[in-house]
């Protein structure tokens, strides 16, 4: 007798297809997603680093404005060289959690219709698309932030004198709070294409949020009291000023607990949304 040999399923990702690994429809389905993700932007590393000359022009002018403003004061709880170092940091996390694809191409899969077939696939929708982000954020570490930390390494402004090895672990979990939250911002900008179609507006506000409410440009602890216990409990604060701070060692407890549960809040608000979206689903063309 012949042996009848079947294929394994697949689904699709943005913009490529996943074979699912063997031992169940979704075991393992994630981290091979978010392998898809990163591999799919190899074929633009050379546009990406050349677009990483900008982003390292910006930091050049950042540094020079905050080395002027301190003129060797302490402004808060950071020393001018501190500042310094701060901005070359954020500028380099600024990638893994703010300068994510839009909407994770999510609006694309809502204008063509394709959303339906995607939402009724075997896999879950929302982690299946938040893995996607995060292959995307980690390829942006290795070739976005990396080339921008070598950079400021080379020119003596990157904070390595400030990384205690005990701190690592810390660092670690805040960079991924960091992604999470940016991934998860992402998630809920193109899942706003249900009701708006177009999300550019939704990209725009995020993006104009973020430069002032994550600490990028201005460190929260530097801003009046109000406003800094006010962004200290904002989502925000995680994209940025929490990893950044817990490397400088100038971290809060409160912002450890505002970023946990905005990470969680989101999630949920992720699912619930989606679970609206199902409901209304309308193919709007293709």
């Amino acid at each position: 007798m012949f042996r009848t040999h079947r294929r394994r399923p697949s689904i699709w990702y943005n913009s490529g297809s996943v074979t699912l690994p063997r031992g169940g429809r979704t075991t393992g389905v994630f981290f091979f997603v978010a392998r898809a993700s990163f591999r799919k932007n190899l074929a633009y590393v050379g546009a990406h680093m050349a677009n990483n000359a900008g982003s390292f022009l910006f930091g050049l002018i950042y540094i020079a404005l905050w080395h002027a403003a301190a003129r060797g004061r302490t402004l808060g709880p950071f020393h001018a060289h501190e500042l310094v170092n701060y901005i070359a940091l954020s500028q380099a996390v600024l990638w893994v959690s703010v300068f994510l694809p839009s909407g994770l191409d999510m609006a694309q899969q809502i204008r063509t219709g394709s959303v339906a077939m995607e939402m009724a696939r075997p896999v879950p929708y929302v982690p299946r698309m938040l893995a996607a982000g995060v292959g995307e954020a980690f390829y942006n570490l290795v070739f976005r932030s990396g080339p921008l930390v070598v950079a400021f390494t080379l020119l003596g402004v990157f904070p390595w004198a400030a990384f205690a090895m005990g701190k690592g672990l810390m660092v670690a979990v805040a960079l991924v709070m960091a992604v999470l939250t940016g991934v998860l911002f992402q998630y809920l900008i193109g899942l706003s294409a249900f009701w708006t179609v177009e999300t550019r507006w939704a990209r725009r506000l995020f993006l104009g949020l973020s430069v002032f409410m994550s600490g990028q440009l201005l460190p929260i602890p530097l801003m009046p009291h109000g406003l800094e216990q006010v962004l200290t409990w904002s989502p925000f604060q995680t994209l940025v000023s929490l990893p950044v701070s817990t490397w400088l060692g100038a971290e809060r407890p409160s912002a450890w607990v505002a970023g946990a549960l905005w990470v969680l809040l989101l999630y949920l608000g992720a699912y619930g949304l989606t679970r609206r979206a199902q409901r209304r689903l309308e193919v709007q063309g293709g």
